[in-house]
């Protein structure tokens, strides 16, 4: 980000929404992809969001200006939906009720697992290439995973075919627990995203950090990130239930927060907080899609479901980002930011409390 907003002169809310350009049109087609899921195919389906991922790449690359950026993420965006709803469809296909919740806890370790290795590589590359050699190095890992799902998911049995299921569709818009689960998943998106897309520049400009130390620091945040998930994993296969993961994420969300963004808080402490928080934000995409294959009748309907939501954990992707730029922009201090993500956390804490604990108990 500190890259980009120098070469395009861009302001901290622009560089926010280019961030989350990518989740554009996932609240409007998640319930929909997931819906046409079992007719497509998942190894199709896989494939063309790598696809759609290495095309988006190469436009930002080509075209080489702002706008150019923000269609190649939208593009990205469409990839990421496809494969958020994609993987855990086939967890859930391929796993038998007992393990499903510790592969759930594998799948979803892929997002910080993958921004760890965007961080590790970030200083080697924008040394050599700037924000470009980044971009060329996502082309690159683009193509090796089309390549490499192209191989090995095995093939598709059914023929492809177009159309919805009107009346899965309304079910699972009657399912108001989703749009609930999508509220909290949200929230767990804006948090991750706000220090993956912030931390950098705030470390860089209000702390003296260099680029490198940042960018290591995140990929180790993110790297622990995935061992929560991990954890979550095998902590619900153990009995632990979801909602109260959920819980436990959002109480120490404030506390993260403080540490990070506070004023006269000693760089040590800043550094524990985040390390040990790393821990603690990773605990909800387990319980989510746990939560959601427990809500389901039949396996069939485990795409929809997850299609809606990550069309409403989208939101967080989508207005986060934008609206803690523009809060810290318009405050003129970060601290900013730190109250963001306290009154989200409030809010997700009543939201599991009141409308997720009791279905969650009855599943």
């Amino acid at each position: 980000m500190p890259s980009i907003m120098d070469n395009f002169n861009i302001s901290l809310t622009e560089a926010g929404i280019l961030a989350s350009t990518f989740t554009l049109l996932t609240i409007f087609t998640g319930v929909f992809v997931g819906n046409t899921m079992s007719k497509l195919g998942i190894k199709r389906l896989i494939c063309f969001a790598m696809l759609l991922s290495l095309i988006g790449s190469l436009i930002a690359l080509i075209v080489n200006n702002y706008i150019g950026l923000v269609s190649g993420r939208a593009l990205e965006g469409i990839g990421l939906i496809i494969m958020m709803i994609a993987g855990p469809t086939a967890v859930s296909l391929f796993t038998d009720d007992i393990t499903r919740a510790k592969h759930t806890g594998f799948w979803s370790a892929f997002m910080p697992l993958g921004t760890a290795l965007s961080f590790l590589m970030a200083p080697v590359m924008l040394s050599i290439g700037g924000w470009q050699g980044l971009w060329s190095f996502s082309v690159l890992v683009s193509l090796i995973a089309l390549i490499a799902a192209s191989l090995w998911i095995p093939n598709d049995l059914n023929r492809a075919t177009l159309g919805l299921d009107k009346t899965l569709l309304k079910k699972t818009f009657r399912t108001s627990t989703l749009i609930w689960i999508g509220c909290v998943f949200a929230v767990h998106s804006l948090v991750f995203h706000i220090i993956l897309q912030f931390i950098p520049v705030y470390g860089t400009t209000s702390l003296g950090s260099s680029f490198s130390t940042v960018s290591y620091i995140v990929a180790g945040y993110c790297l622990l990130n995935v061992c929560g998930n991990f954890l979550a994993g095998n902590a619900i296969h153990r009995g632990i239930r979801p909602y109260r993961l959920m819980s436990i994420h959002f109480m120490a969300v404030p506390v993260l927060a403080v540490a990070l963004f506070f004023p006269d808080i000693p760089d040590v402490v800043r550094f524990i907080a985040l390390i040990i928080g790393a821990f603690f934000t990773s605990l909800t995409p387990s319980a989510a899609f746990t939560l959601i294959a427990k809500l389901t009748k039949k396996k069939s309907e485990i795409p929809a479901f997850n299609g809606l939501m990550l069309q409403v954990q989208g939101a967080g992707i989508l207005f986060g980002p934008s609206l803690t730029g523009w809060a810290v922009e318009t405050f003129d201090s970060w601290t900013a930011a730190g109250f963001v993500l306290i009154f989200a956390s409030v809010l997700v804490l009543i939201i599991i409390n009141s409308k997720i604990r009791s279905v969650d108990l009855s599943t």
